[in-house]
């Protein structure tokens, strides 16, 4: 199936916020520049999330 074909059939809410995301990425005036040093060492500051994630064979069990 062609792009063109499948730009069709979408919802037009779809495409619109399709649209959107596409014009806010372009728009940004930051897009691509490197962050400065503060936000670097703040970020690196940040508490790591320590809990240990579900396997999903586990919540296979649970709910199937």
């Amino acid at each position: 199936m062609s792009t063109k074909i499948l730009i069709r059939q979408l919802n037009p809410e779809i495409k619109t916020f399709i649209m959107g995301a596409i014009q806010e990425i372009l728009t940004d005036p930051d897009f691509g520049l490197e962050l400065s040093a503060e936000p670097k060492r703040r970020l690196g500051q940040a508490p790591k999330l320590r809990k240990k994630a579900i396997p999903l064979s586990e919540i296979k069990k649970k709910y199937y």
